[in-house]
């Protein structure tokens, strides 16, 4: 057996991509690791955006099993999660119903949720939730938010150390001979080179698609446009508020620290290809009234911090079943996906991929649930159509059978 260390390219520095290098640097397994990202720092993707949400239970218990395995790794790096807990809230019969069955599937899963009133959580978050009329509340005490950008750095910095090799250029296509990935070309300003390597994964978002574009089978990863809005800077409150959302009319709300934070999925999704190299679009005016509506859900004294408020567009990915390709591309030897992945399940994906490629045991439901050729053979325009037809659904996710 040969004693020489393995090369492995990681195509993506987002949390990600930072996490699988940090993982795979810590393993016994003898690597030679590089990290390919065209922005180390700043972070260009969409973890340089993310709200930083963290609902670890979701309708699909793969992605509720990763969601807890992440926060178990975030919980580790200082600064990284703060356990906050989370609300939803729902004011019609229907919407209702469906808390109290989120929160009886969460319970079995052993997730900390439970049901309580509109005054309660008023309680828990008062500058957030508005009890001025009758409604319910789902609270899922573990849950959190995540510091993406310290987290990712935390990643990237401990691999470094354990001697991951960066390298800051735009990946420009797989190179692929006889059934195997042999490495990537790349370009840095005007001249282009090859990297080689026995292992390739690419963590690379919502730029999967145009690095797959030689493979046989469609890679149904679409960049979708999503509003977010920031209030005016403020000072701290004296305790840290759960982060809210009000499912019934896809409303998400949190505190920053220093100012609130609020997105909305209301609104026709809109397939939106970046042009500028990063997750972050051109505005789109469609988005001023379902943000508008959205600061309606909160407390006056909280709609005013918006008065002046600090609007972007941010681009992540959509697939047509809500699911993250992750896994081993098995007909291309030595290719791995992991894209598609919210920071919710990033750590916990980025584990499921290094025990993969140790050659560890891996749990088969989450192997088939992820695995990067479930739409081979499938119409490419309408798995476009699936993924856009599931962005208000988002938070509602269950695995095939």
């Amino acid at each position: 057996m040969s004693n020489t260390p393995e090369t492995v390219l990681i195509v993506g520095a987002g949390i990600v991509g930072s996490a699988l290098a940090h993982f795979l640097s810590a393993s016994s397994v003898p690597r030679k690791i590089t990290i390919v990202d065209r922005s180390l720092n700043p972070l260009v993707g969409s973890t340089g955006h993310a709200p930083g949400f963290i609902g670890q239970f979701n309708e699909s218990e793969v992605l509720t099993r990763l969601a807890v395995k992440t926060v178990a790794e975030y919980a580790k790096i200082p600064g990284g999660f703060d356990a906050v807990g989370g609300l939803e809230v729902a004011f019609e019969a229907a919407g209702i119903a469906r808390l109290k069955s989120r929160c009886e599937e969460a319970t079995k899963l052993g997730l900390r949720a439970e049901m309580t009133s509109i005054q309660r959580a008023k309680e828990l978050a008062p500058q957030l939730v508005d009890d001025s009329r009758p409604a319910e509340a789902l609270h899922f005490a573990t849950d959190g938010t995540a510091n993406a950008g310290r987290l990712t750095s935390f990643y990237l910095e401990h691999a470094k150390k354990a001697g991951v090799h960066c390298v800051q250029a735009d990946v420009k296509r797989l190179l692929i001979s006889n059934g195997r990935i042999n490495g990537i070309k790349v370009q840095d300003g005007t001249s282009s080179f090859e990297l080689e390597a026995d292992r390739v994964v690419l963590a690379t978002g919502i730029w999967a698609q145009d690095l797959c574009q030689d493979l046989d089978f469609p890679i149904p990863v679409v960049p979708v446009g999503h509003p977010y809005t920031h209030g005016r800077t403020r000072q701290p409150n004296s305790s840290k508020l759960p982060f809210v959302r009000w499912p019934e009319h896809h409303v998400y709300a949190r505190d920053h620290g220093d100012r609130y934070g609020m997105g909305t999925y209301d609104h026709r999704p809109i397939h939106y290809k970046p042009t500028n190299g990063t997750a972050i679009g051109a505005w789109i005016p469609d988005f001023e009234e379902p943000l508008k509506i959205a600061k309606s859900f909160l407390p006056q004294a909280s709609r005013d911090e918006f008065e002046s408020a600090t609007s972007f567009n941010g681009i992540f990915s959509m697939t047509p079943d809500n699911m993250p390709l992750a896994g081993r591309v098995r007909s291309v030897q030595g290719l791995y996906l992991a894209v598609a992945v919210w920071v919710t399940h990033g750590a916990g994906t980025a584990k499921f991929i290094a025990e993969m490629m140790d050659g560890l045991e891996v749990d088969q439901k989450t192997q088939v649930a992820l695995d990067p050729e479930r739409f081979r053979g499938q119409d490419a325009s309408s798995l476009e159509q699936q993924s856009l037809n599931g962005y208000k659904e988002i938070y509602k996710t269950a695995e095939a059978l």
